[in-house]
């Protein structure tokens, strides 16, 4: 006989519930935890890629060779900034404009090629002997090629082949006088200055020199005429040799007033708190770049970098950096002029002459016989 084994109600309960649990179906497995997907990295743009490679073969290069009328308050600035943002070193060839065209006619006839980009004003004489490439062939970065960043609407080139570009387009602001011997509306036309009481009290630029020319020319053939540059003659004005000197005698008292004055050494005595200014004629007034304008050379020997180097200076970085130590209005629009002197700035209601073509810079040349036919019994 079997024994009967009897079971307690809690124990009955226990047994139940295990066999049921046996049967119930196996728990599903948690769901499994996944990362969330990162976004693939933006392709970077063409230009950028571009950008990218022609740095670093601009660094391998080591050294961009730029000739240039410059002096070194721009020109080591300049070498600084490059040197810290790109490892990359700017060797100057420093000389006036004509020492430097006659340098490039050595080299060529000798069959070389040292030079990678002109940092300078334009040559009419550079420009005829076609030592310069186009910057069509060169020029990529979008904020440069935009004709809309631009004054006029365009990029400022001297030619058709545009081989020289103007960085700058400042307004000749060519009337200088010192403010405790001449007031404001006395010099607000240049007809005041054929008054008897400015008969050799007026102080002029040597118009044998590029600055000088370059006044004696724009005031005669396109904001007044040839009549009046001889009426101004008769005045006999004294002309002087060096640009410096010329604003230092207004702002020593010497001289009244200057005509054809530079604003870069204007600036110098305003820091020193000399009692000079600048204004512009009512008759209006001729833009520029003055000595801030590129252009890269026939077959240089460092190709990277004269591409980096003018992509870099017309861009709203370059231009700004330029604007600032020349002392010029960019002739970009999106660079700032708050830390430029007012005549420096082109001003909306005033009228302002492009004569940065190379139709003018060869009119200037043509020019010169006759400014020193005008004004040469003046020159000592």
């Amino acid at each position: 006989m079997k024994k009967i084994v009897v079971y307690g109600i809690p124990a009955m309960l226990m047994l139940i519930g295990l066999v049921a649990s046996a049967c119930a179906p196996a728990p599903a497995a948690p769901a499994a935890t996944t990362a969330p997907k990162q976004p693939a990295p933006a392709a970077k743009e063409s230009w950028q890629q571009e950008w990218d490679r022609l740095l670093q073969a601009a660094q391998k290069e080591g050294q961009i060779v730029l000739y240039s009328s410059s002096g070194s308050v721009v020109t080591a600035p300049m070498t600084k900034h490059f040197s810290d943002k790109y490892g990359i070193n700017l060797e100057w060839v420093s000389a006036t404009t004509a020492q430097l065209e006659e340098r490039i006619y050595r080299e060529r006839r000798a069959g070389l090629y040292q030079g990678d980009a002109y940092f300078s004003g334009t040559s009419a004489v550079l420009f005829g002997e076609k030592v310069m490439d186009s910057l069509d062939n060169f020029l990529f970065l979008p904020e440069v090629v935009d004709k809309k960043a631009w004054w006029g609407g365009n990029l400022i080139f001297i030619d058709d082949e545009h081989t020289w570009a103007g960085l700058l387009a400042y307004p000749i602001s060519p009337i200088f006088y010192n403010t405790n011997l001449v007031k404001p509306e006395e010099v607000r036309s240049y007809n005041n200055f054929l008054e008897p009481k400015w008969k050799q009290k007026i102080v002029l630029f040597n118009p044998r020199t590029g600055g000088g020319l370059d006044w004696v020319y724009h005031v005669s053939e396109v904001v007044m005429s040839r009549d009046y540059l001889a009426a101004l003659a008769k005045q006999e004005p004294i002309i002087v040799n060096d640009a410096r000197q010329q604003v230092e005698w207004v702002a020593q008292g010497k001289y009244p007033v200057a005509l054809g004055g530079r604003g870069e050494n204007k600036a110098e005595f305003v820091r020193l708190g000399a009692p000079v200014a600048m204004t512009t004629p009512v008759e209006g007034t001729n833009l520029t770049s003055g000595a801030a304008g590129v252009g890269i050379f026939l077959r240089p020997p460092h190709p990277n970098g004269a591409k980096l180097f003018v992509n870099w200076a017309m861009s709203k970085e370059g231009g700004a950096l330029i604007s600032k130590l020349i002392g010029g209005h960019s002739a970009r629009l999106d660079v700032p002029t708050d830390f430029l002197e007012p005549a420096m700035v082109r001003q909306p209601d005033v009228k302002y002459f492009n004569t940065i073509t190379a139709a003018h810079t060869q009119r200037k040349q043509e020019f010169a016989a006759v400014a020193l036919q005008i004004l040469g019994p003046l020159m000592k």
